[in-house]
Order: structure tokens, then sequence, then C-alpha cells
């Protein structure tokens, strides 16, 4: 049980959190959220005794064992390999195999029998405690997570140092799972995931034991996994029970009290001031003055309003008019250098009113293709051509670095302007993004992460695009700020090319995905549901970035190229490409050989864990005699059963990706 009992934390002259008290049971999944920098990174560092209170206490268990995933990336990981750094967080399980070890080299030299009854006994117990912790198939977790995760297994053992920190934060986040600690602090695990490792997470954790608390603003991970909402704001946290969905609910109906109730005592305050100075002067009403005068010193302040409302003024203009077609891709391939292609053969069509979502592994080239689209960067083969009157805007993942650091926001507006624009007009655009006042005036240096997201939105519509191309435009938001962006690309009546490994902002916002696959580029319509409805999830991209060929293949120009086949209603340019009959019976006879195939390795892996557990049951019986070689069996016994379920799991993939090829 981890108690905060009216907890004081100071920073400098601000209160991050002032006698808040809430309590986290054992096996409880605890989402925490809250603004960017209100103090949610800081409770997990007083759960771990990183920082120390200013008052009351915090209680956490000594003899529970806990797994932190923070947000930076690990200083030094050194020329360790990636497998090995992944390993080397399950300490504990790798002592207890070394004490495995040892006890069996003792069993095997000792001659005195009670000696030996006492260090079987201990290695009987050690052993099960091994056996129960899934000691043995440590390795095989490992792997598992890091093709989970996205990593090639053909790089499994390259040093840490060749990955970029992106990547490292993905082993650094193998390594805390795979540890599967009594209690797991997860802070904003998928910042560097993209979609199919963030729902790869979602259904590691979901069948994750211990206790999770999990900081996120990711909405699909925080509504799947949380069963309960901590929100820390303003230096309060408050419980809320029952979930994500119900949490949202609650929130602004308190909201709405609160505003509800500042209308009220402000608009009474203003009633009181204004008597005041409209007959101070009055002698006839000096006594009602007087009055007033007490009235309003005993009156309680004006309450703070809680809600976001900077972060939900994101107003977009309306676009400009345009042709029916917004751009259009003919043959394109990217590669860098005399490097592999990246993709090729790509042909591709965005019209009014699309709102295409690209969605792959990380390396597979989508944000090089959003700058190919955007004309940022020109394709190494193939045309992109503009349609009548396209005018693009485009974000890109390193917009903070291009604005600099000592400019205000107002000049930020005033020098990508490329008309002659007021200072009025500059005002308003930025109070559609949330900047009042003197804001405007803040250099970009200082800014938060959400106001440089919210800057660099009203950089783009100072020059009102027609065709918006977002690359990941939600990782600096906060939930309010991503609900808002959100709500104004919906409303947006332009076209929408994005990038993005926010699960429910993809799921929202688009109303067709780009599928960047190791096989080719394939276009889907209907959104993401559709998309994984029919792909059977992510699963059918191919698991691993290793394994891409560069090769790109479109659907849209598969089905066009035979002139003696046209495309039909199923098959035609928005359509995924479909099997004939006789491919479909191959496929079928495929799927057949590899489900017999895997029913062998499950019928093998039943009689060696059988096996298995009847051996180990003779060793805690004290019924071995020849304990060297009874032991040399056990281990045998394990590696066996570690490559049969290799060989399951790679026959299942194999399998799950033919089965989406017929769906």
């Amino acid at each position: 049980m981890i108690v905060f009992d009216k907890v004081t934390k100071i920073y400098g002259p601000q209160d991050v959190l002032r006698e808040s008290s809430f309590t986290v049971n054992p096996g409880e999944r605890i989402g925490v959220v809250g603004p960017n920098g209100a103090g949610k990174s800081t409770i997990f560092r007083l759960i771990t005794g990183e920082e120390d209170i200013e008052a009351g206490e915090v209680i956490v268990p000594n003899q529970l064992t806990i797994g932190y995933l923070r947000q930076q990336v690990p200083e030094e990981v050194g020329e360790i390999g990636l497998l090995a750094f992944v390993l080397s967080g399950s300490e504990d399980l790798r002592r207890m195999e070394a004490d495995l070890h040892r006890l069996q080299e003792q069993v095997a030299e000792t001659a005195d029998p009670d000696h030996l009854e006492m260090l079987l006994d201990r290695l009987g117990r050690l052993q099960h405690e091994f056996e129960h912790r899934d000691g043995y198939g440590l390795q095989t977790r490992a792997e598992a997570a890091l093709s989970g995760l996205g990593f090639a297994e053909a790089r499994f053992d390259d040093p840490m140092g060749t990955f970029s920190g992106g990547w490292q934060m993905r082993a650094q986040l193998a390594r805390t799972l795979l540890a599967v600690p009594d209690i797991l602090l997860l802070d904003e695990p998928s910042n560097y995931l993209d979609l199919p490792a963030v729902e790869w997470l979602q259904r590691y954790l979901s069948g994750y034991e211990g206790t999770l608390m999990l900081i996120s603003h990711d909405r699909h991970l925080l509504r799947t996994l949380a069963k309960d909402i901590l929100e820390v704001r303003q230096a309060k946290v408050t419980r809320y029970a029952g979930g994500f969905d119900k949490y949202q609910v609650e929130r602004e109906a308190r909201f709405g009290q609160q505003e509800a109730r500042y209308r009220t005592l402000s608009k009474k305050r203003e009633e009181m001031e204004r008597f005041i100075t409209r007959f101070r002067a009055q002698a006839t009403k000096a006594a009602q003055v007087q009055s007033r005068i007490k009235m309003l010193e005993k009156m309680e302040p004006l309450p703070e309003l809680e809600n976001d409302d900077p972060a939900k003024l994101i107003r977009i203009p309306p676009p400009p008019p345009s042709g029916h077609e917004l751009i259009r891709l003919e043959g394109v391939g990217h590669r860098y250098g005399d490097d592999p292609w990246i993709f090729q053969h790509v042909d591709l069509r965005l019209e009014k009113g699309d709102r295409l979502a690209l969605v792959g592994y990380n390396g597979m080239g989508k944000s090089t293709l959003l700058k190919i689209l955007a004309g940022v960067m020109p394709p190494a083969a193939g045309k992109r051509a503009l349609g009548h009157n396209a005018v693009p805007g485009y974000q890109s993942q390193e917009f903070a670095d291009t604005m600099p650091p000592d400019q205000s926001a107002y000049r930020v507006i005033r020098d990508a302007a490329k008309r002659n624009i007021g200072e009025q007009e500059i005002r308003t655009l930025l109070g559609g993004f949330g900047f009042r006042g003197e804001d405007i005036e803040k250099s970009t240096g200082i800014l938060s992460g959400g106001e440089k997201i919210r800057l660099a939105f009203a950089r783009i519509f100072v020059n009102p695009p027609n065709l918006l191309i977002l690359d990941e435009p939600t990782t600096h938001l906060d939930i309010a700020g991503r609900e808002a962006l959100e709500e104004a690309l919906k409303k947006y009546q332009g076209t929408v090319c994005l990038v993005s490994h926010d699960v429910s902002f993809v799921r929202a916002v688009a109303n067709c995905i780009l599928a960047v696959t190791p096989a080719g580029i394939q276009r889907w319509p209907g959104g993401y549901d559709y998309f994984l409805e029919k792909t059977g999830g992510l699963k059918a991209m191919g698991q691993a970035t290793g394994q891409a060929t560069g090769q790109a293949k479109n659907p849209e120009t598969e089905h066009a190229a035979d002139p003696k086949n046209p495309p039909s209603a199923e098959t035609r340019a928005d359509a995924p490409p479909g099997l004939s009959g006789k491919e479909r019976k191959e496929v079928q006879k495929q799927i057949r050989r590899l489900e017999s195939r895997m029913q062998k390795h499950e019928n093998e892996i039943e009689k060696l864990e059988t096996r298995q557990a009847e051996a180990l049951t003779e060793l805690e019986r004290g019924e071995i005699t020849d304990f060297a070689t009874h032991q040399k069996g056990l281990n045998e016994l394990a590696g066996q059963i570690q490559a049969e379920t290799r060989e399951w799991v790679a026959l299942g993939e194999e399998l799950e990706t033919l089965q989406a090829k017929i769906e």
C-alpha cells in the first residue's frame, strides 16, 4: 500500500503539492493525469525516495520492488548489447540463477547427509521460486518484448550506443517491464512509441498483475488500463473512481460548478463595488456604503478556476478554396545517398476533405513521406504535383527548433506572414490559439511544449492553408490540448495528412489510413477501426522494422494496372487489394499447414512441461540420488521448452499475416 498523508512539496516559490492525501492499494491500476508541470512526475520521485517533502508523510512498504520508467533517456548505456541491457534489469532473477548454480555445485560436492538434506531443501525452494517467476523464460520474454516494441531481431546484439535516443527509451521500457516489479511506475511510456508499439504495450500491461501507476496523456492507454484516476492540478490531488471516461464526465461537471460559483461571486462583488463607488460621496448613503465595505471585506475570495482555458483555445481559420484534388504523388520513391530505398513506386492522391493518417513502425519512412508531400524535400524518384489552388501548411517534429528562442510569439507570426499584416490581425490570430495580452511578448525559449505547439499552428495559419501536413502534432500536448486540437481538426473543412502515435487522436480525426509496412504502402478507407478490423490489427504490418525491403506497393496502382480486369467496387483506388479464388485457396492451404505445425509444437511443449513439473516434484521430495544428472536434465528441459516456444511464436506471427490476407 502506498500512502500520501497531507504531503507538501515546494520548489522555490511554487507549491507543487499542498497537504495532498491519497492511497494506492495493492493491485490497483491508477492513471495519473493533469496539466504539464503540475507535479505528476514529482509524485513518482517521492514514491521512489529520490526527493524529500516539506511536510506530511509518504509510506511505501520496503519489501516491495519498484520498476520506474522515467521520461529521460539513460545517460550512459555504454557498449552493452541491446538484449543484454534489457536482461540486466532483472538482477534478482539473475542472482537467483547464480545462487541455483552455486547450490548445485555444493550439492554435488558434499558428502555429509545432514548438510546435503539442508542444501536440497534450500535448492528445492529456490528452484520452485525461480520457476514460479518464469526464470527459465526470461530471455524468451525479453526477445518478445523487444519484438513487440519494434526492434529487429537482427539488432538484438547491437550496442545500445548505436540506437537513437527514442529507441534507447524503448529498450529502457522493455527492461522495466521485464523485471515484473510489485509496483510499476510508468512516466509517459508512449512518448517514443509508434502506433503498433502502443498497441503492444496496451496488451502487455493488460496482463500485468502488480500495482500500476501510469502518467500519460494517451487517452487510449488511460481508457483501457486505468481503473481509477488521480488528477494533479494546482497543488492538489483528487481521486476519481471508475476509470477515465467517468473521470472526464465528473471533471467537466466540477468545472461547471466552479465556473457557476465564480460568476455568482464575481457578480455580487462587482455590484457591491459599483454601489460603493457611486454613493461614497453622499452623506445620506454613508451607513449603507460602510455596510457594503464591511461585507466586501468579509466576502470569500474568488475561487481559482481549474479549467484549461488556454489549451482549449485552438480555433483554426477556414481554408481558402481549392480544386477537388489537393496533391498527387506518381511513382515516388526515396532513399538517402546510396542507402537502400525506404520506399518506391508510391502513387497517392489526396482529395478535398480527406483526413489521412499514416500508421506503421518508426523507421519505415512516414516522416520522410510527409516531407515530400509538404515540398520541403524532393523525392529521389517520381513526381509530386499540387492541385489547383492547393496551399500546403506543414508542421514537422522539429517545429521548436525552427523558432528562434529569443523571438517573441508576436514576431514569430509577423516574420512568417507572406503578406502585409497589421498588429491587430496578429493579436486576433494569436488569441485564437490561446495567446492573450502580454503572452504575445513571451519569447519562444520560455514557452511550454503545449504553448509551442499552439504557436506553431498559429504560424501555419498566418498564411491559411487548405492542406495541413502534421508530423506528431500531439507530442507535447496534455489531454486538454489534445482534445482541443482533435475538435478543431474535426471541424476543419480543409484536407489533413498526419502522423500521430495517439490512438484516440487518430481514431477521432482520420477518415482513411495509409499503412506504411515492410511489404509496401497501402491505403485503407473507413478510419482506424475499420483498418484494424480488416487487417486483424497492426500485426499484419510486419513485426520488425528490420524486415523492411524498401519496396512500396500501392493498391491504387496495382488494381488499375491491368486493362483486362478493371477495378470493381471492392478494388477501386481506395480499397485494399483482394485475392483471386486460386490465390485464396493456396493461402488457406498454407494456413492449415501452419495450424498443424503449431499444434505439434503445442503438444510437444505440453509434454516437456509435464516432464519438467514431475522432475521438480521429485527434487522437492528429496527422491534424487544423482543430483547433478537430474539438474542437467532440468536445464535441458528448460532449453527445449524455450526452443519450442520460439518456434510456436514465429509460426503464430506467420499465421496472423496469412489470415489477414483473406479477411
